[in-house]
């Protein structure tokens, strides 16, 4: 049996697809992360059940990357069921999308999640909402369990067909549907026909790929006679009338509580007011540098203490036994790549993932988003764009590709553009922090944040003069704060931390192994040599530096990796001084992204404006440092 789950954002679809197949995924749950679609399959009473979880979407309009994909996906997968995962605590949005599927046909069941924030708030009669939709509704709470059981119950027995619930929309636009859907027959592919046509006037690509010519040209042309008639697109009009329909629903099932301010009301409140709300946003940023920071630095000494007195010399003692001087080198390379990971991927990476997951959970980053919006509208861009830059401070790549929850290609290439410039993902932190943090003090740390925040704001003010137009507004769901679900937090780390394990430390090793055969006869002259004018004269590094700065572009972590390989020590302070240390750290945090991101943003923009900015990145990078190196100099 083939399940489609579909539901808005933030509305505990992940969480309630990880409860139903014990298949966990990532339930960030804000627009841009769940592009792609989780697949996992549960056996009851001898019936195999195949879940398939959908983007999440606010609508299926077609008007975004998510809502074509969900679109294409309901129509590719052969479902039987599609369940429709609806927050009770605000059922007309969660309405608004259930009639799109009933108008295209689905055997629908609703799982109507987060009930135990809905109890609090007002009295729900779920009866008379299911008589009133014509459709099985099962009341859930994903986070502890709650109506999962009775879901699957209700799946299993299937015994219902199509809603036969019908939004009546203004008058003009059905008897549009009744023109155009003359000598059409009842359905188009595997939609009802009427459904096919509200879905071909609110513009969606995959239905315009499914008529015929002569009926998209009369579309079109109802579109334009509708807006010339009404003063605006069809599209809206129709949305509009959903939310009526949807807010009438409503009305009739939802009985209002006395209010009571609970404690969490009043905390959201403070986070959201911007005179508590910037002080407590400092505050957490604080709390996340601080403990990346201190717990960082107690793990990177627990492990290495731990990896000298149990491991010591015996790589290399290995190496020098197999095979002389090569053998020395490799042993050396594999020795000091695992000190690399001990002293940087998960002291410092796992534990910002581990944090960032936390935030996530509480549903403060919301709060977040509306607090800046305003700021985000003087570069060009509005409060959602805070998102991917959260993101990317995991990760650049996927930070990239969350930049499709602007509304224009202007606003996802600034957006885009600042992340990779300003925004230091994890792997650069560990850097910042490993390198000028832990071995030159945390002020040096703190000042490089502070010209990466300079450099934010500089830039895309520039962009936002240069690529002139005016953003569009902020609409956005806020979700209630809860308590983090550690079970939830641990898995979104293991899965942001993998890569870091299966890329990562095979391209570390294999590198670390060629840079010692190269050190042991003396080969990396030919390359340090001719850049020492750049790395010597520009920045005043060590000539072999250039070694960590070039392989800093397959991955930016590799970049302190390799210090530890070049200098065979972890403890930087002993080779390096502060002012070097931070050059090193400042350029690092600019200068070009890893080849990942650069991919990504080749596939998202193109390649001509990728090198735009990788070549603007460099150019930067480089400038700051040279500056930099000045004015130590200087004083």
């Amino acid at each position: 049996m083939e399940i489609g789950l579909i539901g808005q954002p933030n509305v505990g679809k992940s969480v309630l697809f990880s409860r139903l197949t014990g298949i966990g995924v990532i339930s960030s749950n804000y627009p841009g992360t769940t592009v792609e679609f989780q697949e996992g399959a549960v056996v009851h009473h001898g019936k195999t059940l195949n879940f398939h979880d959908l983007p999440g979407t606010y609508s299926l309009a077609g008007g975004s990357e998510d809502e074509e994909v969900a679109t294409r996906l309901l129509a590719e997968k052969e479902l039987d069921v599609v369940v429709v995962v609806i927050d009770a605590s605000r059922l007309e949005q969660g309405l608004v999308l259930l009639f799109q599927l009933i108008e295209l046909g689905f055997r629908v069941v609703v799982a109507l999640n987060m009930m135990d924030i809905a109890r609090k708030r007002f009295t729900l009669d779920v009866t008379q909402l299911e008589e009133w939709l014509r459709v099985p509704i099962v009341p859930t709470v994903a986070l502890t369990g709650e109506g999962v059981e009775q879901l699957v119950e209700e799946l299993v027995k299937s015994e219902f067909g199509p809603s036969t619930f019908s939004v009546r929309y203004d008058r003009h636009i059905e008897d549009d549907l009744k023109e155009l859907s003359v000598g059409l027959g009842d359905r188009i592919g595997k939609f009802p026909i009427r459904g096919g046509l509200i879905k071909l006037l609110e513009g969606n690509p995959f239905f315009t790929e499914q008529f015929p010519q002569y009926l998209l040209d009369s579309a079109t042309q109802v579109r334009r006679d509708f807006e010339r008639e009404h003063g605006e697109d069809i599209s809206i009009h129709i949305s509009r009338d959903r939310y009526g329909e949807a807010g009438r629903v409503a009305k009739l099932v939802i009985a209002p509580k006395p209010e009571v301010k609970t404690r969490a009301d009043r905390i959201s409140a403070l986070t959201i007011r911007p005179t508590t709300g910037i002080p407590i946003m400092l505050a957490v940023l604080a709390g996340l540098f601080v403990t990346i920071v201190f717990v960082g630095g107690f793990l990177e000494n627990v492990l290495l203490t731990g990896y000298h007195a149990l491991v010591g010399s015996f790589f290399v003692d290995v190496g020098r036994t197999l095979g002389g001087d090569v053998g020395i080198a490799l042993g050396r390379g594999v020795d000091l790549s695992i000190q690399a990971i001990m002293a940087i991927v998960i002291p410092y990476i796992i534990v910002f993932y581990l944090m960032l997951g936390i935030i996530e959970d509480t549903g403060y980053l919301p709060r977040v988003v509306v607090l800046l919006d305003g700021v985000m509208h003087k570069i060009g861009l509005n409060g959602r764009a805070i998102i991917p830059m959260i993101v990317g401070m995991g990760c650049n790549v996927p930070a990239i590709l969350a930049t499709r929850v602007m509304e224009s290609r202007r606003e996802r290439l600034i957006l885009a553009t600042i992340t990779v410039m300003a925004v230091p993902c994890s792997a650069q932190t560990a850097v910042i922090i490993g390198t000028v943090g832990n071995n030159a003090g945390y002020s040096y740390a703190i000042l490089i944040y502070l010209i990466l925040l300079a450099i934010l704001l500089v830039l895309g003010r520039v962009l936002h003069k240069v690529m002139r137009y005016e953003p569009a507004s902020l609409a956005l769901e806020i979700p209630d704060l809860t308590v983090p679900r550690w079970r939830n937090v641990l898995y979104k780390t293991k899965a942001r931390s993998k890569d870091f394990f299966s890329i990562a430390f095979p391209i570390l090793l294999v590198g670390s192994l060629v840079l010692e055969v190269l050190m042991q006869f003396n080969v990396l002259e030919a390359l340090v040599g001719p850049l020492s004018p750049l790395t010597v004269g520009l920045l005043g590094l060590p000539p072999v530096m250039i070694v960590a700065l070039i392989f800093g572009i397959l991955r930016k972590e590799m970049a302190l990796q390799l210090l530890v390989v070049l200098f065979g020590t972890s403890q930087l302070y002993l080779v390096l001084n502060p002012e070097q240390l931070f050059v090193f750290a400042l350029v690092m945090a600019t200068y070009m992204p890893c080849l990942a991101a650069f991919a990504a943003m080749t596939r998202e923009f193109g390649l001509k404006d990728a090198l735009k900015v990788v070549t603007a990145s460099v150019v930067l990078a480089f400038a700051l440092g040279g500056v930099a190196h000045f004015l130590f100099h200087a004083l």
